[in-house]
């Protein structure tokens, strides 16, 4: 796992991805491409059901990732780690385009940017390298689960399953914004961030 620093460019996200993210129920978590100086790159967002302290997000978070099989599923797990506050579990279907696109973005940039959306609608945004680790592990997950098919109900099956007993022992958030090509649009629907200062 590695640690993530926080900094402040203007950002570029999906104007449909955000809303859609931001009607869903929380705690929740979408993946998603977001643009910074002409360049882009994957993302992953969560919306947290309590606020994310300062003094948390001050010490970055931790980011891992395994397969999960449940009943011969796979599924994707993201952990996210927030120093002196909590985790967050995410299980995406690995096989999902959206997914395959996300990751495959990810791991030709070797980084990616990361947004916690607070209750009070204030944004925290991470960027990261991807380490060694990280890269060889999302790759070998990416490549080797790409033409894994799991259905809705195999999806929701293994988050249940999972739900239960969260390990490491966590908040499970809900996948959205999982199933239109739109989400992934950044010319068409462009939603500008402006860092505070």
């Amino acid at each position: 796992m590695g640690d993530v620093h926080t900094f402040l460019p203007k950002l570029t996200l999906n104007e449909l991805l955000v809303r859609d993210l931001m009607a869903a129920n929380s705690p929740c978590f979408a993946l998603g491409y977001v643009e910074e100086r002409g360049e882009i790159s994957g993302c992953m967002a969560l919306r947290p059901d309590e606020p994310i302290p300062l003094s948390s997000t001050q010490k970055g978070f931790r980011f891992g990732h395994s397969v999960l099989g449940f009943e011969g599923n796979p599924v994707l797990q993201f952990v996210f780690e927030f120093y002196g506050h909590a985790t967050y579990h995410g299980l995406v279907s690995p096989g999902n385009p959206i997914v395959q696109s996300v990751l495959s973005t990810m791991i030709e940039t070797e980084d990616y940017f990361f947004f916690a959306i607070n209750p009070d609608q204030t944004v925290t945004a991470f960027r990261s390298q991807l380490e060694c680790s990280d890269l060889a592990g999302l790759k070998t997950n990416r490549d080797q689960f790409k033409n894994a098919s799991c259905s809705p109900e195999q999806y929701e099956k293994s988050y249940n399953a999972f739900a239960k007993n969260p390990d490491p022992p966590g908040h499970v958030m809900e996948w959205v914004c999982r199933n239109n090509w739109d989400y992934l649009d950044l010319k068409q629907y462009r939603l500008e961030l402006n860092p505070r200062s």
